[in-house]
């Protein structure tokens, strides 16, 4: 055997490594899973919203208000107990309501995924333009940040809880939709952002206000640490 038949065959196995080191890569590269395209949270919103099942506008607004009068008769007309019932209320449907959001927006075919909070603006993003939207049909967005993003406001451009109500001078500080406050909270706890919320602007205490919009302030208090079941 000559030198350079060495030197080729050295070549050659090096470009036979070099091929199948190639093909390796290509097969782990094909084999991952694709990247889920951007979709828009409105986008997102508004594909959930015709996926799930319709109820009369009018027929939901006259059941909440006669759940509200039943609440008002139950605690004796006591404004501060009520409204703490409310957002109790509202605080047990979000923390089942937080499922159907997570079933619908993760397995969109819109962007599958795209449900996913990593942030409380990210999450409070979802909340404003995919949770009122797929569940009330309203639009909303994000507005006021404080510079640390622990602190907004959510701007309604609707409340069909509020259809055909004008609360009488003696209920002037009901929290008359307190209950749609709890159930954000609610559902936010058990993805692990803890927050407060509250009705930052509600027309049916200012009647008097044009164009008054209703609005929810919530502000951050923690993100819950993640806890698993097992030791590392």
């Amino acid at each position: 055997m000559m030198p350079n038949d060495l030197v080729r065959r050295s070549s050659d196995d090096g470009c036979v490594a070099d091929a199948r080191t190639r093909t390796r890569t290509r097969t782990r590269t094909n084999d991952m899973p694709p990247r889920a395209p951007y979709t828009k949270p409105e986008v997102l919103g508004a594909a959930c919203w015709q996926t799930m099942d319709k109820v009369n506008a009018e027929l939901f607004a006259l059941t909440h208000g006669a759940l509200v009068r039943q609440i008002l008769k139950d605690c004796e007309d006591d404004i501060d107990a009520a409204n703490a019932k409310l957002d109790a209320m509202g605080y047990s449907m979000g923390t089942r309501m937080i499922e159907e959001y997570l079933s619908k927006t993760l397995t969109s075919s819109a962007t599958p995924g795209a449900g996913k909070c990593g942030t409380f603006e990210e999450a409070a993003e979802a909340v404003a333009k995919i949770g009122l939207r797929m569940f009330l049909n309203v639009g909303a967005r994000c507005v006021d940040w404080d510079e640390e993003r622990t602190k907004c406001t959510i701007e309604m451009d609707g409340n069909p809880l509020a259809m055909f109500v004008e609360l009488p001078e003696k209920y002037g500080n009901l929290g008359y939709c307190n209950a749609l406050c709890g159930a954000i909270r609610g559902a936010l706890e058990m993805v692990r952002f803890r927050v407060t919320c509250t009705m930052a602007s509600d027309p049916l205490k200012t009647p008097h206000v044009p164009d008054a919009l209703f609005a929810i302030r919530m502000e951050l208090i923690e993100i819950v640490p993640e806890e698993y079941p097992f030791d590392e």
